[in-house]
């Protein structure tokens, strides 16, 4: 049973559509397109946050950016009463004590009143078209993992199943030449939707498999920090070319996959047994 479900979500579009317009982690047509839409003074306050706002796989991410940005994005609540709120609770001397002690009340009221603000002509102008654009992604994508039972194969491989019932690829129309597969939800990862459907699968698998190790690899260290990393990223990548028979993307990870694969009876061995391995020779060497 397909185990990957694709889904839209206005709320999720808004946050992901005005950091593609004000370039931050971003900068692409989808964004040059809307840009004009919203005063200078706004844009460029939101690229002066950039830093506090974004994420770089396994390098950064911003001190802002599981509140102004993950958050709203899980779409529980409209984002524009989110953001109002934050501005509501730095006004209110209501802000929690790590923001306060970091010096990041101010920015964050900044950075949320101008989202409040942008927040209606993108629902009124830009959501019509963007959630036809992801609509007719999605039907021609999910077609391909309903037929390639990839989840099956994948939980098969790794010798866990995902301790959700689904893992909900959210599908948002402006981030291409930026970061993907950002996790907000303990199920729950943003995509774009300007790869074609096979390379969606290689893609939206990759972070599926993840999700698996997160739960595989519970006992051990790994997902702690940035220095393990690469490790994760190349297990994934390891166990998705053993469903799929090759691999396409993050190729910075490869040299984690060819390491496994030179383990003599590496496909007996379990997660963690491999993700030893891999920190043995990757971590503890360095």
């Amino acid at each position: 049973m397909n185990k990957i479900q694709m889904i839209k979500n206005r709320e999720t579009n808004f946050v992901f559509h005005m950091l593609s317009v004000a370039r931050c982690g971003y900068d692409n047509a989808y964004g040059h397109k809307h840009r004009q839409a919203y005063p200078a003074q706004v844009l460029a306050m939101l690229k002066r946050h950039e830093r506090l706002i974004t994420v770089t796989g396994g390098e950064h991410c911003g001190a802002l950016h599981g509140l102004l940005v993950g958050e709203p994005a899980k779409g529980k609540m409209r984002a524009k009463a989110f953001y109002q709120e934050i501005v509501r609770q730095a006004d209110a001397g209501e802000a929690p004590e790590y923001y306060v002690e970091n010096g990041l009340v101010a920015p964050a009221r900044e950075i949320a009143a101008a989202m409040a603000d942008c927040y209606d002509h993108y629902v009124e102008q830009v959501w019509p078209e963007d959630e036809q654009a992801i609509q007719a992604h999605i039907d021609a994508t999910m077609p391909v993992f309903e037929q390639s039972g990839f989840t099956d194969r994948a939980e098969e491989a790794v010798g866990c199943t995902l301790p959700v019932e689904r893992f909900c690829a959210t599908m948002v129309a402006s981030v291409e030449k930026g970061p993907e597969g950002i996790d907000i939800s303990e199920d729950q990862d943003v995509f774009g939707i300007a790869r074609d459907p096979e390379t969606a699968l290689f893609f939206i698998g990759h972070e599926f498999i993840i999700y698996l190790l997160k739960h595989a690899l519970r006992e051990e260290d790994a997902f702690q920090s940035f220095d393990t990393w690469m490790l994760t990223e190349g297990l994934a990548e390891y166990y998705l070319k053993r469903v799929l028979g090759e691999t396409r993307l993050f190729n910075r990870q490869q040299q984690v996959v060819t390491f496994l694969e030179a383990i003599p009876g590496h496909e007996g061995l379990t997660a963690p047994e491999l993700y030893r391995a891999c920190y043995a020779a990757f971590v503890r060497k360095s």
